[in-house]
């Protein structure tokens, strides 16, 4: 019974480091996606309050959790491809010096038929969007491969740990026993830190299988747009097309079409209609985007002269 707590305490601390750093990239990854955002449209709130600190906090975790559904998206595709990795090393090997060969060490790696049904499901889902632009098949084709690359890695590396979990359960009672030899105790500690190379290791290919769906987006620069385009939709921050409701004198600023009503004319608040709001909910200014021509123009409007509108479909 010792011995199953013992082994439970260990796994459960190996996983807890590995979940807590996964935990950790995502909320930094939600931070940066925010600040590569704003530098994108080339705007920095001002005069931020404490409450919009909380909102801040919201928009992070909801970028965390857009990035993290994408991770696992393509998390399935680069699992269900682990094999693929496995062939085609075993492939090379054969090609190799028979004295640096490693294909015949390799294990295969396990793939559960769920997993496998789920990643086939996911793409038949996705199989219109994948068609859409070949920026887009590129981005799933480059990513899914380094994370089947990568999960291979982690899968090896876990391997390792659990066979040193299962032969060598006892190494700190070993090295805390005073009536242990020293070379006992040598033995022990040499283990114990390959150990925990192992785990570190483990925890650095989790760090970089959370960085791998984020590195393609810098060199495919359309992938990144659409994809902060499309949290700070989600979270609200954005909203593509919308009617304002703006007053003078700001309302004279911007070059659309404009309207207003009986009502509204008493305040002199004038209506638009399809204007693009680019930031809004933090710090006490709306930044509004709209064209004239071929030229975007920018206006950062005082929350108090400008209502957004807001709409969506209800069931009935």
């Amino acid at each position: 019974m010792n011995d199953l707590t013992t082994r439970f305490l260990n796994n459960f601390t190996q996983w807890h480091e590995v979940g807590l750093t996964i935990i950790k990239a995502t909320i930094a990854i939600g931070v940066l996606c925010l600040v590569a955002y704003l530098l994108t449209i080339g705007y920095i709130p001002s005069d931020i309050s404490f409450g919009d600190t909380l909102i801040f906090l919201l928009i992070f975790v909801a970028c965390s959790i857009v990035y993290a559904g994408l991770s696992m998206v393509l998390f399935i595709f680069g699992v269900s491809l682990m094999p693929v990795v496995y062939l085609i090393f075993n492939t090379v090997d054969q090609y190799l010096p028979a004295h640096i060969r490693i294909g015949k060490k390799l294990p295969f790696p396990k793939i559960s038929i769920s997993t496998l049904a789920i990643s086939i499901y996911v793409l038949y889902l996705i199989r219109g969007l994948l068609v859409l632009h070949w920026k887009i098949s590129l981005y799933v084709v480059i990513t899914a491969s380094f994370i089947a690359l990568f999960s291979y890695a982690f899968y090896i590396n876990r391997l390792k740990i659990k066979e040193f979990s299962n032969k060598f359960e006892n190494l700190k009672d070993i090295i805390d026993d005073p009536e242990a030899s020293e070379n006992l105790k040598i033995f022990a500690k040499t283990k114990l830190k390959r150990l925990e190379i192992h785990i570190k290791d483990s925890i650095q290919i989790a760090c970089f299988l959370i960085l791998i769906p984020l590195a393609p987006m810098f060199f495919i620069g359309d992938i990144g747009q659409v994809f902060l385009n499309y949290t700070m939709q989600k979270t609200g921050v954005s909203i593509e097309k919308t009617t304002l409701y703006i007053k003078a004198p700001y309302a004279n600023l911007i070059d659309r079409p404009k309207t207003t009503t009986s009502a509204l004319s008493q305040d002199q608040t004038f209506i638009f209609k399809d204007v693009k709001v680019l930031f809004q909910g933090i710090g006490k200014n709306t930044l509004v985007s709209y064209k004239v021509g071929n030229i975007e123009k920018q206006i950062v409007i005082p929350n108090e002269y400008i209502i957004v509108e807001k709409t969506r479909k209800v069931d009935d």
